[in-house]
């Protein structure tokens, strides 16, 4: 027979003598249903379905807080991994944006300026008869006004690198001799070229290479993880594969070098970290104010209102309000990335699928990315 302790006898006897009370104890407080979450993710399952495409993501940030982070369908087809808001995707043109933040920390940091010559720092870069006594400048460069051609796609080997460019300054060669289309803000051309070029004048006056650059300025301070160059031959953890809706068969798309473009096409970056950046870009201590208002300054040519402002496409809502937005195409990807300074919404998406041909414009676009604005920017009014 064993005895208890005297303790826990004693324990034992007054538990016994106070009576048994039942206590209802409260359910923990289950978190109100946000019905615009479940809106956005039907957008995306409903992009998905539209474009026949592989993985959507978004995210979308208010005032700094992250409201919805979601995504659809799959990052990699074959091994059936599920599309995340921090996949890893290119982002074609969006690249332009990383590009411009990149820029404008350099300004901040008194190693670059807004009107400084490029020759200065790429002195390999021809000047050019158009010129007519006029620099080229980072400003004119963001602001596509620097007179310096886009892409011909009708030269397919052009569109869609097959060379691999150890250097980036290497690349600046596939365009460095061909004349301007007009002298140095003059006109506005869109230019994928111009912000190459800007590019590698960023990486020299940060005295490294770009993708080295863009980490230390850029996606290291903002804490993008999730974020960096497209390099061919690079492990990238969780990346992305990349697929093409052709004629309405999925297939793998074709490949695409992206040694040739980093500054305006060929960047990997998530949904979620896009729209860290576009909050950062327009809010908080990332820019100064200086550098903020010449980010935000719509650019002129001497033709007028270029519609676009330092590296931003600028357009404005039924309202009349102006917002900023970027839209981004390449080899397997769509890419969005938006900020609205009246309601302080960021939002950006990215698909690893592009569709051709496409005779309009592609749910992606239309009932994604315009529907989470209208949901966030819009339904939040």
């Amino acid at each position: 027979m064993s005895v208890l302790p005297p303790p826990i006898l004693f324990l034992a006897w007054l538990g016994a003598l106070i009576p048994r009370v039942g206590v209802a104890l409260e359910e923990p407080a289950q978190p109100a249903i946000d019905q615009r979450q479940i809106q956005a993710a039907t957008l995306l399952d409903e992009a998905i379905d539209a474009d026949q495409g592989s993985g959507i993501a978004a995210a979308v940030m208010v005032a700094g807080e992250l409201r919805f982070s979601g995504a659809a369908g799959l990052a990699d087809v074959e091994g059936g991994r599920a599309m995340t808001a921090q996949t890893p995707a290119r982002i074609g043109s969006v690249s332009k944006i990383l590009t411009t933040a990149l820029v404008l920390r350099l300004i901040d940091a008194g190693k670059l300026s807004a009107n400084s010559d490029v020759h200065a720092l790429v002195p390999e870069f021809p000047q050019h008869a158009e010129q007519a006594g006029k620099a080229i400048t980072p400003r004119l460069l963001a602001s596509h006004t620097s007179g310096i051609r886009h892409y011909n796609f009708s030269r397919f080997a052009e569109a869609n690198n097959q060379t691999y460019y150890p250097e980036l300054p290497a690349a600046l060669a596939l365009f460095a001799n061909d004349p301007l289309l007009a002298k140095p803000g003059a006109a506005f051309h869109y230019s994928s070229f111009g912000f190459n070029l800007l590019g590698v004048a960023a990486a020299r006056a940060q005295q490294s290479d770009f993708g080295t650059a863009m980490d230390e300025l850029v996606s290291g301070p903002l804490g993008l993880r999730h974020t960096g160059i497209d390099h061919p031959l690079q492990i990238v953890r969780d990346r992305a594969g990349f697929y093409t809706v052709f004629h309405g068969q999925l297939i793998n798309t074709y490949w695409r070098d992206s040694s040739d473009y980093y500054p305006s096409g060929g960047m990997l970056s998530s949904a979620e970290d896009l729209a860290r950046l576009a909050n950062a870009l327009f809010e908080g201590p990332f820019l100064s104010d200086a550098a903020r208002q010449l980010m935000m300054e719509p650019s002129d040519s001497d033709q007028g209102a270029t519609g676009y402002s330092f590296g931003w496409q600028l357009k404005e809502d039924r309202d009349g309000r102006r917002h900023y937005e970027h839209g981004g195409e390449t080899n397997g990807a769509y890419a969005w990335i938006y900020f609205d300074p009246s309601s302080r919404t960021a939002i950006a998406g990215v698909a690893n699928y592009n569709v051709f041909p496409s005779e309009s414009e592609v749910a992606f676009y239309r009932v994604a990315m315009h529907g989470l604005r209208d949901l966030y920017v819009d339904g939040g009014r």
